[in-house]
């Protein structure tokens, strides 16, 4: 390249051309009172020029973090609307009838929404082992059945997809309590008698 460096930052466009003219003119006065005063003159030219060079160097920075934010999260997206197609679970078997079909009531977005499901797959969800999920497809949520294990695998990278999982106590879990629970009850030494039973 051939020409001034001030020449080759308004050919790349870091610099504008009433910036460039500005410093001109302060480079000509600079250089004149430094002739009057016999004083060293400080190439200002080239400092604003580093300066434009270094703030053009963040914005492509911030530029490029956004963009890389952006492909993370396009792909974290493609990774649970993948596990969601690959892991639902049909909602009821096509044979059965709609009076044999349960309804699931959830809240999703602050509203309620009712799902028809078969009995099996109702009583799999209120225990815990299916979750429901939700993809959005043509501006409107369509909501999946899937196991647990999926939804804790969606859950670690965006819990907003998981709409309902419901957290089921294991065995351990309800006998500890149980046992706690006895543990405290100041009247467990007392009998309850046979005529308050009911």
């Amino acid at each position: 390249m051939s020409g001034s460096l001030q020449d080759q930052f308004l050919a790349a466009g870091l610099v504008k051309k009433q910036k460039a003219k500005n410093i001109q003119t302060a480079k000509k006065k600079a250089a004149k009172q430094s002739r009057a005063n016999n004083t060293e003159l400080v190439d200002k030219a080239a400092e604003l020029a580093k300066q434009a060079q270094e703030e053009q160097r963040k914005k492509s920075q911030a530029l490029n973090k956004q963009r890389k934010n952006e492909a993370e999260q396009k792909g974290v997206l493609a990774q649970i609307r993948q596990i969601i197609t690959l892991n639902s679970i049909k909602k009821a078997p096509k044979e059965m009838a709609d009076d044999e079909l349960s309804a699931y009531n959830f809240t999703h977005h602050n509203k309620i929404k009712t799902l028809h499901v078969s009995p099996q797959n109702h009583d799999l969800m209120t225990r815990g082992v299916i979750a429901i999920a939700s993809l959005e497809e043509g501006g409107n949520d369509v909501y999946h059945l899937i196991p647990a294990e999926a939804a804790n695998k969606i859950n670690e990278r965006n819990s907003d997809a998981i709409v309902l999982l419901n957290d089921f106590l294991s065995k351990d879990k309800v006998t500890n309590q149980n046992e706690s629970e006895k543990e405290e009850d100041p009247y467990a030494g007392f009998e309850v008698p046979d005529d308050l039973m009911w």
